[in-house]
């Protein structure tokens, strides 16, 4: 009779579990990422203000002369850096990234001529390559050698020293 009730209550908990796809559905990122996206899109849109008298203001035109996509259509290299580098060092080079306030050390601004001046090209090659280790810098600087090819890398250089201000 045990064994019975060892079986019989072996297969209702199979059941149950084989049964509830409500739990991996209520796990699952995918829907979440594709929220995210939608919010993203709806958050970035401008909000149209009245204007004094209460009429609606004359639609202003989006101006396509934004620095990062000019720079983006010129390099498709400049695209890897936004995806690969801008969450910390910036999309200007400025280590003001959104990954950069919670990071200790903070990462290099390469927008700092006294830095540019400091090193040659090779060295800025390495980190990028090796990753920040290799140079005996901050670990957090990723190695991306394994991800950008060297010509790639090469054009990454001239990215970095773009960013140089005066």
């Amino acid at each position: 009779m045990q064994s019975f009730f060892t079986l019989l209550m072996t297969c209702l908990v199979f059941s149950v579990l084989t049964g509830c796809s409500a739990c991996t559905e209520q796990h699952d990122p995918r829907s979440d990422r594709a929220l995210f996206k939608q919010e993203e899109n709806v958050g970035n849109k401008k909000i149209a203000r009245l204007n004094e008298d209460g009429s609606l203001p004359a639609p202003v035109e989006e101006s396509t002369d934004d620095a990062a996509a000019v720079a983006v259509a010129a390099n498709p290299v400049m695209e890897k850096y936004q995806t690969f580098c801008s969450a910390c060092h910036g999309a200007n080079g400025a280590s003001d990234g959104p990954a950069a306030m919670a990071m200790n050390p903070k990462p290099r601004n390469l927008t700092d001529p006294a830095w540019q001046d400091s090193v040659d090209d090779a060295r800025i090659y390495k980190v990028l390559k090796e990753g920040g280790t290799a140079i005996g810098i901050s670990a957090t600087m990723a190695a991306w050698g394994g991800v950008l090819s060297d010509d790639e890398i090469n054009e990454m250089v001239k990215i970095v020293r773009s960013f140089r201000k005066e």
